[in-house]
C-alpha cells in the first residue's frame, strides 16, 4: 500500500483529501497544516507520495519541496493549489514539484495522476488551465531612465542621484518627468509599483 503525506492549511481540504485516498486504498500516514509541521513530519517519515498546497501560512509549498527534497529522493511530490498562474507552475516544477493540479479539478485527476507517476515517474504532470504569462510591456525606457528608475527604488532622493551620477538635480527631475510619462504614473509610489509589478527594478 502506497503511503501519502498531506500537507495543506485547510482542515476540510486534508480531510477531504485523506477520505478520497484512503479509499483509493492510499495508506495516508502523517498530516501538516504548515510548512514548519510539513518539516518536522517529513524529518521523520519516507512516504511514497507528498501531496502539498502551493500557499501555507508560514512559506511556499515549493520552498517546502525544496527543503526536503533531498532527503526523501523516492518520494514524489504533488502540488495541489489554486493558483493558476504560469509563474507559480514554473517554480514548482523548478523546485523538484512532479505534478501540479489545480483544487478546481476532479479528485479523480489527483487519483489518475498518483497512479501515472508510478508508472512513468519523470514525466512531469500538469493538471487544470494555467493562465500564461502576461505579456511582457515594453515602455521604452532609455539606459539612462532605467539607471535612474533603478535608483529610485533604492529610495535615492533627486538630489542623491544627481551626486551619484554626476548629473544635476533639473536633469534628474527632467529624466523622472520622462519615466513617470512612460510608466503612466503620477508620483514616485506608483511609479514603483509599476516597476516592480513589470520587474523593471531588481529587488
Amino acid at each position: 500500500m502506497k503511503t501519502v503525506v498531506i500537507v495543506d492549511d485547510h482542515a476540510l481540504i486534508r480531510s477531504g483529501i485523506a477520505q478520497a485516498l484512503s479509499k483509493a486504498d492510499y495508506s495516508i500516514i502523517a498530516q501538516a497544516a504548515s510548512k514548519s509541521e510539513a518539516l518536522a513530519v517529513l524529518n521523520n517519515l519516507a512516504p511514497d507520495f507528498c501531496i502539498i498546497d502551493l500557499n501555507l501560512g508560514d512559506g511556499s509549498g515549493s520552498d517546502l519541496i525544496l527543503e526536503v527534497k533531498g532527503l526523501l529522493p523516492k518520494a514524489k511530490f504533488v502540488i495541489l493549489t489554486m493558483d493558476d498562474e504560469s509563474q507559480s507552475l514554473e517554480f514548482a516544477k523548478a523546485s523538484g514539484a512532479d505534478a501540479y493540479i489545480l483544487k478546481s479539478a476532479p479528485i479523480d485527476t489527483l487519483l489518475n495522476t498518483l497512479i501515472e507517476l508510478g508508472k512513468e515517474p519523470t514525466k512531469f504532470r500538469v493538471v487544470g488551465k494555467i493562465l500564461p504569462k502576461p505579456a511582457v510591456i515594453n515602455f521604452d525606457l532609455t539606459p539612462r531612465e532605467n539607471q535612474i528608475l533603478q535608483s529610485l527604488g533604492d529610495g535615492s532622493t533627486a538630489a542623491a542621484m544627481g551626486a551619484r551620477l554626476f548629473l544635476t538635480e533639473a536633469t534628474i527631475k527632467t529624466h523622472l518627468a520622462a519615466i513617470y510619462r512612460k510608466l503612466n504614473a503620477s508620483n514616485r509610489t506608483q511609479a514603483l509599483s509599476i516597476a516592480f509589478e513589470n520587474n523593471l527594478i531588481k529587488q
